[in-house]
């Protein structure tokens, strides 16, 4: 029994196709994102986004995840894909998927202030205050005029986690100070009559 040639792009299911459009080599090598490889436009990818965005702002947490799920899987090198994932895992407390997909928004481009901003929320939340402050620092410094809104929490964030360092390193200090004192062999007094 003979085999019919495979036509391009088409093969066994499970099975990649014997011969690859230029696409489609270029989407498996990662030059070309499934949203580009599939013609997806840009007005079609904005659509979807202002949908995920309204679906967050009506509270509807997990169905704004999907979509932004959707958008980053489609185009995985759009920060502000994952920064809006991100946003949906932190408001259902998803604090590790949340991590994840800022750290890898502020991986894309790295001047995504309200990536770092919330970072810095997930940090604190996980008690990681040290990591916080730097997130926060990186916000303000990306705006220093103050002019992006998400700026001023991250100041008031920044200054409360200094706060929280500071009253950490004072508190060390104050336990330690006893700790040198009893090493030291206590001072005879003499009593005058």
């Amino acid at each position: 029994m003979s085999k019919t040639p495979e036509e391009p792009g088409k093969g066994e299911p499970g099975k990649a196709p014997a011969v690859q459009t230029p696409e489609q080599a270029a989407f498996t090598v990662g030059k070309l994102t499934l949203s580009e490889l599939y013609k997806i436009t840009g007005p079609k990818m904005l659509d979807a986004a202002v949908r995920g965005f309204t679906l967050y702002e009506q509270g509807k947490y997990p169905e704004a995840e999907k979509a932004f799920r959707a958008l980053s899987v489609l185009n995985p090198k759009e920060p502000y894909y994952m920064t809006a994932l991100g946003a949906a895992y932190l408001a259902q407390e998803k604090l590790d998927e949340a991590l994840r997909s800022f750290t890898y928004s502020i991986s894309l481009s790295g001047k995504d202030i309200a990536a770092y901003v919330n970072r810095g929320e997930v940090y604190l939340q996980k008690g990681m205050v040290e990591e916080a402050a730097k997130d926060f620092k990186a916000a303000v410094e990306l705006d220093p005029t103050g002019n992006d809104g998400v700026v001023h929490r991250a100041r008031v964030l920044w200054a409360a986690a200094m706060e929280v360092l500071q009253s950490n390193r004072t508190g060390k200090d104050a336990e330690a100070a006893p700790a040198e004192k009893s090493d030291k062999k206590p001072s005879k007094s003499k009593k005058k009559k």
